[in-house]
């Protein structure tokens, strides 16, 4: 069931009873809300009504909403489904393209941050091996070993975001100004902000 008819090339059903047109019994219909003013000449309260339009004859159908509360009053009856003829195609995956020099920022942070934690003792050093070679689904469950994986691929900026927010929890490091690092500078400020706390650690 639909709450709102969609103003589509459609086939129509009330209340389980498909909307069949008058003048030539074709069942395919383009939907559009209608208004009336219920108080003419008075103050404008509209009420919403429909007009199908028979996309065979043109012959216009008119009906209202007659969506209802159950008999027990415990549920909401929604009169209307509808089937689009030409559903819209669904939109293709978003691919973000990184370019090389901020993947090797991100590269680059990220081993900054590893760093801070093997040296505070938070997980081993072999972790900075498995970042080198790119298996940051291994880095992610050596720092996190009793969280379930995302499943999105973990790049290298997604394992970083996972790195930088063990480090701010574990208070590491100071969150908040990494945060606003991260929002007025990006990378280069990243990676001087993580040299200054590697130094530090």
């Amino acid at each position: 069931m639909v709450e709102d008819l969609s103003c589509e090339e459609s086939r129509i059903w009330i209340l389980g009873k498909p909307v069949i047109c008058n003048f030539c019994e074709h069942d395919v219909f383009t939907p559009f809300e209608t208004y009336k003013n219920v108080e003419e000449p008075g103050i404008e309260v509209y009420f919403v009504n429909y007009t199908a339009v028979c996309m065979r004859c043109g012959c216009a159908t008119q009906f209202n909403d007659p969506s209802h509360p159950s008999a027990d009053g415990t549920d909401y009856i929604w009169a209307f489904d509808q089937t689009l003829l030409h559903p819209p195609e669904p939109e293709p995956p978003v691919v973000r393209i990184v370019d090389p020099e901020t993947l090797q920022a991100q590269k680059t942070c990220l081993h900054l941050a590893l760093q801070i934690l093997v040296k505070e003792g938070k997980v081993g050093d072999t972790v900075l091996s498995l970042a080198k070679e790119m298996q940051y689904e291994q880095v992610v469950s050596l720092i996190r070993p009793n969280t379930q994986q995302p499943e999105e691929e973990i790049t290298p900026v997604i394992c970083l975001a996972i790195v930088l927010t063990e480090l701010s929890s574990s208070y590491f490091i100071d969150g908040n100004r990494l945060y606003s690092i991260i929002e007025h500078e990006s990378y280069p400020g990243v990676e001087t902000f993580l040299r200054e706390q590697l130094f530090e650690a």
